[in-house]
């Protein structure tokens, strides 16, 4: 019930989750969990929201006592009258559906009936010479092949120029298929192409190289922003995922593949204040993309702040985490990179 009063007040309010997020100080992707019931917001939280949205309390909660939000006519509750035009509709689906299934059981056994084999009709034996017309049909492609065997192992020994030449164009297109990233090619070193990609494009900042593009340009929210940065004192490829909350927070989520890519990777997600700098809550673990996925749940290694909301920290952290991997997979695309979002090895994305 409450999950439901504040995505229909937000949207009668006309806002975004963004815009929401950014008038209570907390992430888009904990308005996001609020809305889906997967964690409940605070009681002051749940004042605050009360007071944006100018109503009290016990409505936003859903007491008895208070209008029930539910009879109003929106596009998910329409008035009784379309209520029964839409079971009018489905009563009509049903029908149609039943004659249909009506109507393909009946073509099944008429099919069935013509398929059967007529025993009078010396026809319908022939199908006994089938076999050994597949194994005629066998041989004679094996001789095909040994035939094209031989003419291609002579090619190269003969004077024919037009053989020479569609050698050379197989060549060809065999040697762009084995492009970088490939698994023909085995030279291929993502943790190297990552931290060229940052050097090449980025800004040298101090002593790390820093490419970072609004999120927008990769399929991420408004005033996010994506970026890929190379750390030379730690031989660390970091990207990472900035998400401003308000003027006054800023919640960060990070991918880092340290002195190459083992096959996991270390994340750290950390809300802290714009101004200072000083932080609030962290988290930090690994990652395994072999198994990692929208629903997996995230592990913890060391965790920083209030024990009191740690588990909904946890979790806009998953969440975090999981656009960060969907804004890399665009930018694989977008920047027309050699390598391919395969090579990250988030199956599951």
């Amino acid at each position: 019930m409450l999950s439901d009063n504040i995505r229909s007040f937000r949207k009668k309010s006309h806002m975004s989750q963004d815009e929401l997020g950014e008038k209570l100080g907390v992430s888009r992707q904990s308005i996001s969990l609020w809305e889906t019931g997967q964690t409940q917001p605070t009681i002051d939280n749940i004042m605050a929201l009360a007071k944006i949205f100018n109503i009290s309390s016990d409505m936003l909660l859903g007491s008895s006592d208070s209008p029930d939000i539910s009879q109003e006519e929106t596009p998910e509750n329409p008035k009784p009258e379309g209520k029964r035009n839409i079971r009018l509709i489905i009563t009509i689906a049903i029908v149609t559906a039943v004659l249909l299934g009506v109507a393909i059981l009946v073509a099944f056994f008429v099919s069935s009936d013509l398929r059967k084999p007529d025993s009078d009709n010396p026809a319908a034996n022939t199908s006994v010479i089938l076999p050994e017309n597949a194994s005629a049909s066998s041989a004679s492609n094996e001789t095909a092949s040994e035939s094209v065997t031989k003419n291609t192992s002579k090619a190269p020994h003969s004077g024919n120029a037009v053989n020479n030449s569609d050698t050379s164009k197989v060549s060809g297109n065999n040697s762009k298929a084995d492009k970088p990233g490939s698994p023909a090619d085995a030279q291929f070193d993502l943790f190297t192409y990552c931290k060229n990609f940052a050097i090449k494009k980025g800004t040298l900042n101090g002593d790390y190289c820093i490419y970072q593009q609004p999120a927008t340009k990769y399929g991420g929210y408004d005033n996010e922003y994506f970026s890929i940065s190379y750390w030379s004192a730690s031989d660390m490829v970091e990207f990472c995922l900035h998400c401003p909350l308000g003027e006054t927070y800023s919640h960060n989520f990070y991918l880092r593949m340290r002195g190459g890519y083992n096959k996991k990777y270390e994340y750290l997600s950390s809300k802290y204040f714009r101004d200072t700098g000083e932080s609030l809550r962290s988290a930090t673990g690994y990652i395994d993309p072999a198994v990692f996925s929208d629903s997996y749940p995230i592990s913890c290694d060391e965790y920083e702040g209030s024990v009191d909301g740690q588990n909904e920290f946890m979790e806009e952290s998953r969440v975090g985490i999981c656009d960060l991997i969907h804004c890399l997979k665009k930018f694989v695309q977008v920047e027309n990179m050699e390598c391919r979002f395969s090579d990250f090895e988030f199956v599951n994305f």
